[in-house]
């Protein structure tokens, strides 16, 4: 069964955010960790008018987890705010999901493996949480 977590969907995201650099002039940075697997993420973004214009993603942790910081990492330059909770929102909402039906965004079919391990959803999720808790760099 941990074969199909780490299906080849799931490898690329993670092999994505490894690819991600330094952005230059971050306005905002948020950091979370997992205290149950030690995974770790770090989050720096350029705002401008409430959108991302630029992300970089640094992951401590297993591919589950960089594949979720993947996902947020493919999706957020040019992104509300606002778009990108709406995506949290959805990730936790397909994961949690007891019935079988494909997801909402066809970004998160991926995951559908994962859903029946649940110890795993926080590592998948982390990325978000580290998006829902950025501050402003002064």
């Amino acid at each position: 069964k941990m074969d199909e977590l780490y299906q080849s969907q799931i490898l690329h995201l993670a092999r994505v955010v490894r690819a991600s650099t330094e952005i230059a002039h971050p306005t905002h940075h948020g950091h979370v960790k997992n205290t149950v697997c030690g995974d770790e993420i770090h989050l720096h973004l350029h705002l401008k008018d409430d959108k991302v214009t630029a992300i970089h993603i640094a992951v401590e942790g297993c591919a589950l987890c960089e594949a979720g910081a993947g996902l947020l990492y493919d999706n957020a330059t040019g992104a509300a705010l606002s778009d990108m909770a709406q995506l949290a929102e959805s990730l936790d909402a397909f994961l949690s999901s007891q019935d079988d039906h494909t997801p909402s965004h066809q970004l998160l079919a991926p995951f559908t493996p994962v859903r029946k391990v649940k110890n795993r959803h926080k590592c998948l999720t982390l990325a978000f949480s580290a998006l829902a808790a950025i501050k402003p760099l002064v």
